[in-house]
């Protein structure tokens, strides 16, 4: 059986297509998780400079608890959308793991400071997300991950009065402006 010229043209029209709307899917689901935790991370952040020491932990926990929550409901329904490579669909149980181990870890270092226990949760998740760029073949997830780490490494070195603050602005924010250009990148053309 041969293929004439226009059905080959056709079929590889529609594959075009499809590639184009995964990569769409794909944008607008790192966008969307940019976006909320960048969002939380502005809130928790701002707060945590400008609040009294004794909100702290019950504001991280509700704001991280709402993150988690959305998130979920973002994966769900875009999940459904986006084909996993190998390994995709598995890295969902890493984060968990990663959380318990994570409480652990902090719970044995028993940092001194919120901004001690911000910067070592930090390097928890940038690890964490260095590691789904390796695995997932996404750069700009693990250029992500490497670039909260270094930030929150050198502003708690260099910066640390003004920790809070700057993580906020700068990590929070520039998680929501790279969210933002993931959502509008990843729209199809009208």
């Amino acid at each position: 059986m041969s293929i004439d010229s226009k059905d080959a043209e056709k079929s590889l029209h529609l594959i075009k297509q499809a590639q184009t709307a995964q990569e769409a899917v794909g944008a607008a689901e790192v966008g969307c998780f940019l976006l909320i935790w960048g969002i939380v991370w502005l809130i928790g952040f701002l707060m945590s400079h400008y609040a009294p020491a004794s909100w702290l932990l019950w504001s991280w926990l509700l704001l991280c608890l709402l993150g988690s929550a959305f998130s979920a409901v973002v994966g769900i329904r875009l999940g459904q959308q986006v084909q996993y490579r190998q390994t995709g669909s598995k890295l969902g149980l890493f984060y968990p793991a990663l959380l318990g181990f994570s409480l652990l870890w902090l719970y044995l270092a028993r940092p001194m400071s919120w901004q001690q226990t911000a910067v070592l949760s930090i390097t928890f998740l940038g690890f964490a997300t260095v590691v789904n760029g390796i695995l997932l073949k996404e750069r700009v997830l693990a250029a992500v991950g490497l670039a909260s780490t270094v930030l929150a490494v050198v502003v708690y070195l260099w910066l640390l009065p003004q920790f809070g603050l700057i993580m906020g602005i700068v990590g929070g924010g520039g998680m929501i402006l790279a969210g933002l250009r993931f959502l509008l990148a990843g729209r199809p053309d009208e």
